[in-house]
């Protein structure tokens, strides 16, 4: 692109026409440099521009499968507490339904002796004089 442009004027010294010229011709020749550096500049951030919307795309991508994995820690979080409720705050629940007492539990069997849970052993106690042994 010629921004210069020679002039011939014949009532001008062929040598100073001729320094003239070169000096137009350097002048468009830099302005030429100055257009390819501008060119490849453009060039450059488009292409930076591309990468940019691609990071941008990237980044926004990992933030929404941020957002659903904190999504699944929460709901993990939430079945632990309630299994840990479950596990370490227990309520004892006997076929009663009857919370457990300080009393030592006792059932009768079938010859309506009674059995006694001592922690150390069983121990039968006779509610009858009567027990299987005695039977004839």
């Amino acid at each position: 692109m010629a921004i210069f442009e020679e002039e011939s004027n014949a009532s001008q010294d062929g040598n100073y026409r001729e320094h003239l010229n070169r000096n137009w011709q350097n002048g468009n020749t830099e302005f030429d440099k100055i257009e390819g550096l501008l060119n490849t500049l453009e060039e450059n951030l488009n292409n930076h521009r591309d990468e940019i919307h691609q990071l941008q795309e990237s980044f926004n991508n990992l933030k929404e499968q941020h957002t659903k994995d904190n999504e699944t820690i929460e709901k993990q979080d939430a079945r632990i507490s309630k299994l840990e409720d479950a596990v370490f705050n227990a309520v004892y629940i006997n076929d009663t339904d009857e919370l457990p007492t300080d009393t030592t539990p006792v059932s009768e069997d079938i010859n309506d002796t009674h059995v006694v849970d001592d922690n150390n052993g069983v121990i039968i106690e006779e509610s009858d004089p009567t027990l299987p042994h005695d039977i004839n």
